[in-house]
């Protein structure tokens, strides 16, 4: 892992060789500072690459830092506030009830969810982000097995066993031994989001590296991933309680 030092502040960044690049490229996304060159060009001359584009690079990190600042400050989950699910925003409402157990409902295009009225102020937010947790959890098992399921017939391939994950970065993996592993918040995302990821991670039971006929592959059941990945790319930050 390399730095890039911009007055005090210090950035790292990874460099990635590969046949199928031309020119040197930087992406800067919720996973850090990527750089992906051509194979046969040095470290020291990719380097120097990196260095023109600090300011630039500077700017998009200050960005997403920012926006993540944004997006937690809206996380206070209080009535009124707009929770993705699914590719849509619905909002959030708070009741009080005679129970110890706080409870989550999903009715006309709302989140309902009933908070022991004898419940401490101060428990209150931690208590309801782990009920509404556990209500994304439920929902996501169920779309994640439909939309692999659908896709395993079509591929020819099939998995061993899916585990939901939370991971700030990771949206999904596959091991050698055919687990498949999925970020439970893709279930906030629209669907077609979801189809991506999941026919990601089944063309690696095929093919476990991102070579040229993985991702002809992965096109040839999802013509337009390029814009679905784009879209996780920077939207990604947002699928978060």
């Amino acid at each position: 892992m390399l730095t890039l030092k911009i007055g005090s502040t210090i950035i790292p960044y990874s460099i990635r060789k590969s046949k199928r690049a031309k020119y040197v490229t930087i992406t800067v996304g919720i996973d850090g500072v990527k750089v992906v060159a051509p194979l046969g060009v040095g470290d020291h001359k990719i380097i120097p690459v990196v260095e023109n584009k600090r300011e630039w690079i500077f700017n998009k990190v200050e960005g997403f830092k920012l926006r993540h600042e944004q997006i937690s400050a809206e996380r206070e989950l209080v009535s009124g506030l707009k929770l993705p699910f699914q590719g849509k925003d619905f909002t959030l409402r708070l009741s009080e009830y005679n129970s110890r157990y706080t409870r989550v409902t999903f009715e006309n295009e709302q989140f309902l969810v009933y908070i022991n009225k004898n419940l401490p102020l101060d428990k209150r937010q931690g208590e309801i982000h782990k009920a509404l947790e556990r209500w994304y959890v439920v929902q996501a098992k169920e779309l994640f097995h439909s939309r692999l399921a659908f896709y395993k017939d079509r591929l020819a391939l099939d998995y061993n066993e899916v585990k939901l994950k939370d991971q700030k970065t990771r949206w999904g993996s596959c091991s050698r031994k055919g687990n498949i592993n999925l970020n439970w918040r893709l279930v906030m995302a629209p669907t077609l989001i979801v189809d991506y990821v999941v026919v990601h991670e089944l063309c690696h039971l095929k093919i476990m590296n991102h070579s040229k006929d993985f991702w002809q592959l992965v096109e040839s059941f999802i013509p337009d991933y390029k814009e679905r990945k784009k879209w996780l790319k920077q939207h990604g930050i947002g699928l978060r309680l």
